[in-house]
């Protein structure tokens, strides 16, 4: 009976570690906004808030870094291109920009002529 019973329990056992690994990986995503324009000290709160109420939004922190906002989104439900949307949306008729900051990371590699070795 006990060998009845410990197959199923070692079962149960790997599906709920590999379910707690899934959990670990990450499902969230942080999206630098960058803003540029003479509005956008005064609107940035109003589109911080609008942030805020998106579904899929985690945090929004405008404080980190000048002119620029940090927003932590859940990638199975936003886009970058969605946050920079919304954000957009929010300043419509100020005159203050939101667009996507790529890191040197994830930026398009720009091309260079072949160096030349002597």
């Amino acid at each position: 009976m006990q060998n009845r019973l410990t197959i199923p329990l070692i079962g149960l056992s790997l599906f709920l570690s590999a379910h707690e690994t899934a959990q670990a990986e990450s499902t969230q995503d942080r999206v630098a906004l960058m803003l540029s324009g003479p509005d956008c000290p005064s609107v940035q709160k109003m589109m911080a808030s609008t942030l805020r109420q998106q579904t899929g939004v985690l945090h929004v922190d405008t404080d980190l870094m000048p002119d620029h906002v940090l927003v932590d989104i859940v990638r199975q439900e936003l886009t970058e291109e969605t946050v920079a949307v919304t954000a957009n949306k929010a300043m419509s008729g100020s005159q203050c920009r939101a667009e996507i900051m790529k890191s040197c990371i994830t930026a398009d590699m720009a091309a260079h002529p072949p160096s030349e070795t002597p």
